[in-house]
């Protein structure tokens, strides 16, 4: 891919970004100005931009966009970062590693098979099991969580369900070119709304976590889940969310010990003792 490539994405990035941050303010002559670029190249780059479905408007001699569509704006930055070369897979060379030669061969099919909604055959080795297993998948998106890439997929036999796919885990995959059956895909974003790190099964708890002063200045302005509320009380701060009772949501309450309180559900204060329990038990002070 060129830098002039490049540069003619990155501009056109920039110029919804300013049009978005300041709506009706600027003209054509304000970002010719602005980019040094003639008046052919705004108008052609505002055409552009509406090819790929984000409503620029020109009312006046000044543009504005007044839809404002989440998932585009994270395309939009992804796409920014990834052309700017600053998003990094980590753990990329393990996963070339793993597929060798075809590493970028089978990212590029499995996002091929995304968008056409087609399935794939994958040799999978879940924990546990002595054998690989062959599974028929639909592959719905790609993953990125702190260390890994995660394929999220539904089967045949329970396609409400999206299932995680460790790529590490798949030893072979083969391109059906062949169209899913299942009709209705869930929607992973809805999904996500609630999950704490990766793991997407069981159903959404309303969870409340009381922290100490100092811990709660320190989680005030982190952003951990779409659901979350954070309000200071007298004596602390009040943590309020919707979430799965995941392994990592759990290790992490954990993680705060004597500084945090479960103020609800029982669900989880029981688990989380059952697990205090069973690490008192396996690391016994001699």
């Amino acid at each position: 891919m060129t830098d002039l490539y490049n540069e003619d994405i990155l501009r056109r990035i920039e110029l919804i970004a300013l049009v978005l941050e300041k709506e009706g303010c600027y003209t054509e002559n304000d970002l010719m100005d602005y980019f040094g670029v003639s008046v052919q190249t705004i108008r052609r780059d505002a055409q552009m931009i509406r090819n790929m479905g984000i409503p620029l408007h020109s009312s006046k001699g000044v543009y504005s966009i007044f839809e404002k569509n989440i998932k585009t704006l994270n395309n939009l930055i992804c796409t920014y970062l990834a052309l700017n070369k600053h998003d990094t897979i980590k753990n990329l060379k393990l996963i070339t590693d793993k597929f060798k030669n075809s590493t970028l061969y089978t990212f590029v099919k499995i996002l091929k098979a995304i968008n056409k909604k087609e399935t794939i055959r994958i040799l999978y080795k879940k924990p546990h099991c002595e054998e690989p297993q062959i599974r028929e998948i639909t592959p719905v998106r790609l993953i990125r969580t702190e260390k890994n890439i995660r394929l999220l997929a539904v089967e045949d036999d329970k396609p409400e369900i999206l299932k995680i796919f460790l790529l590490e885990r798949i030893n072979k995959i083969d391109f059906t070119n062949k169209k899913t059956k299942i009709k209705n895909i869930p929607d992973a974003d809805n999904i996500y709304r609630t999950v704490w790190d990766s793991f997407t099964g069981g159903e959404p708890e309303k969870v409340i976590l009381k922290f100490d002063k100092e811990v709660g200045e320190y989680i005030l302005d982190r952003i951990y889940i779409e659901t979350q509320n954070i309000e200071e009380i007298k004596d602390g701060y009040l943590m309020s969310l919707e979430v799965r009772l995941s392994y990592e949501f759990i290790s992490w309450v954990m993680g705060w010990g004597e500084m945090v309180e479960i103020i609800e559900p029982e669900e989880l204060k029981k688990e989380v003792i059952e697990r205090a329990r069973g690490i008192l038990k396996k690391n016994k002070v001699k």
